[in-house]
């Protein structure tokens, strides 16, 4: 993305307000990114900053499974999981964004597609474009620091995704990911308020 960036806002916005209150277009936005690309980072600022709710599949996976052993079967039921979360975001007139996703296939793109687009919602790809070696080395700091709630989160994981992770669909936003977080974090607050209709002018 070569524009230049929007300021964030300098305080989030009311979490009272609804997002159809707030946003010409009510929005799901899916995060599309390696692990270490820093899709946690862009969602919090996205929730925290345009008041979408986050959906946090690692989140809901550890409350389902406590014990979890990061099996295929407990990845997809919490995947179905989020795709409820989401739906009933909708149903509540709320907006999302889907965090813990890499969302490597776009079958799984599909799929929430299907789930918000019945409600009047747009659903949003968002690709965090993020080299595989700058994703390694951000995991193994995270580890240092105990810092992610996914304990298969590991450097070898990025090549495991990075081996089925399909181009994203054209007309996905895209931003580098190598950029300063902040920097990235303002580029997608500004691309998500451009698509919703929010003025970040006037919440600052």
């Amino acid at each position: 993305m070569t524009s230049v960036p929007t300021p964030v806002p300098a305080a989030p916005v009311d979490s009272t307000r609804s997002s159809r209150a707030g946003a010409a277009k009510p929005l799901v936005v899916a995060l599309i990114g390696l692990p270490g690309s820093g899709k946690s980072v862009v969602a919090r600022a996205i929730s925290d900053q345009l008041g979408l709710r986050r959906v946090d599949r690692d989140a809901i996976r550890h409350a389902m499974f406590p014990r979890c052993s990061y099996s295929f079967v407990e990845k997809r039921a919490s995947f179905r999981a989020l795709l409820l979360a989401v739906e009933m975001n909708c149903m509540l007139g709320e907006s999302s964004v889907i965090d813990g996703c890499t969302f490597s296939r776009r079958a799984d793109l599909v799929r929430v597609d299907r789930v918000v687009r019945p409600h009047g919602f747009q659903p949003v790809a968002l690709h965090l474009d993020c080299p595989s070696e700058v994703a390694r080395e951000r995991i193994s700091r995270d580890i240092a620091a105990n810092v992610h709630l996914a304990r298969d989160r590991t450097p070898d994981v990025v090549g495991e995704v990075l081996a089925r992770m399909e181009p994203p669909p054209p007309g996905t936003l895209s931003i580098d990911a190598t950029l300063p977080a902040v920097e990235v974090c303002r580029l997608a607050v500004a691309s998500i308020a451009a698509l919703a209709g929010i003025d970040l002018d006037l919440r600052r």
